[in-house]
């Protein structure tokens, strides 16, 4: 047997409101299709299930077994139609994001505030790695977005630019390897270099932005921890880079000190990027209208 959908829901609902009337109202249909739909219900399972009595419809014996069969399976599909729309409208689901070191630091805190107050339903999950691990996870299908380096010669995804953050070379405020505040890039040849690691968008960055002026220091300490480098130069270990942005109460309370180069000082661009627009998830593009209406407004 074959049981027709529309007759179980006129049924479900003249037997839930006890009236054929306020089922029809309910379903915006006519009270004869009601009426209609249930009896060929009836007919179908050779079964009567609704009886009127008085201005009232009522379930009979067995219209009450069927009525409490089905009445779970219309709520189960009530939830699955509110859900549906939570997720169509960006309500509800999973935002599965990948970031850079830095960005993991300075950029994507302000984010996540920003998209939590405008979704407070949608779960953040936020994968931290370098940069080149960060691009895989999306190729991978791990992360369906990420937030990193932004370059323009990358086009294994498609990436766009929010953004750029200067960095400036530290020291210890009383430190022994740069006692002057302005300096030669070239001098730094002759002091110990604390670098983040290798594929890290600011340490490819740090990299490229030497070899331009020839320069190749003294590599003594490689970390992924932006607070451990801090920690190590504030100990004069060595010398090293950081986003401006990480430093600022540090530089007031005297912690470090801040090198500025005569030539000039490298920058990161960072930006969000993912495979293909369509066929990323609702709360991946709820993200991403955020951004462009922050970027427009």
């Amino acid at each position: 047997m074959v049981l027709n959908v529309n007759q179980l829901r006129s049924f479900y609902c003249a037997a839930k409101a006890e009236s054929v009337t306020k089922a029809a109202e309910e379903l915006m249909v006519t009270p004869a299709a009601i009426t209609s739909q249930v009896k060929q219900l009836e007919e179908n399972l050779g079964l009567r299930l609704l009886f009127r009595s008085g201005n009232a419809m009522r379930l009979t014996e067995s219209g009450q077994t069927v009525f409490e069969k089905i009445r779970k399976i219309f709520e189960d599909l009530d939830d699955l139609e509110r859900l549906i729309e939570d997720i169509s409208k960006g309500k509800s689901g999973e935002l599965r994001i990948g970031c850079s070191e830095t960005a993991a630091i300075y950029v994507m805190p302000k984010l996540i505030t920003s998209f939590q107050a405008q979704y407070p339903g949608i779960k953040v999950i936020v994968d931290r790695g370098t940069t080149s691990e960060m691009v895989r996870s999306v190729l991978d299908h791990r992360n369906e977005l990420v937030v990193a380096r932004y370059r323009r010669d990358d086009k294994r995804l498609k990436m766009r630019l929010m953004g750029r953050k200067e960095i400036t070379l530290i020291a210890a405020y009383k430190n022994s390897h740069l006692p002057r505040d302005r300096i030669s890039i070239a001098e730094l040849n002759k002091v110990p270099l604390i670098a983040p690691v290798k594929g890290s968008a600011t340490g490819d960055i740090i990299v490229e932005h030497l070899k331009r002026f020839k320069v190749s220091p003294r590599v003594v300490i490689e970390t992924a921890s932006i607070a451990l480098t801090k920690k190590l130069v504030q100990q004069d270990e060595g010398v090293g880079f950081m986003c401006r942005d990480g430093i600022t109460e540090d530089l007031s309370k005297k912690r470090l000190r801040e090198i500025h180069l005569l030539e000039c000082s490298p920058y990161i661009e960072y930006g969000i990027g993912y495979l293909t627009r369509k066929n990323l998830s609702e709360p991946s593009l709820a993200f991403l209208r955020m951004i462009d209406k922050s970027k427009t407004g």
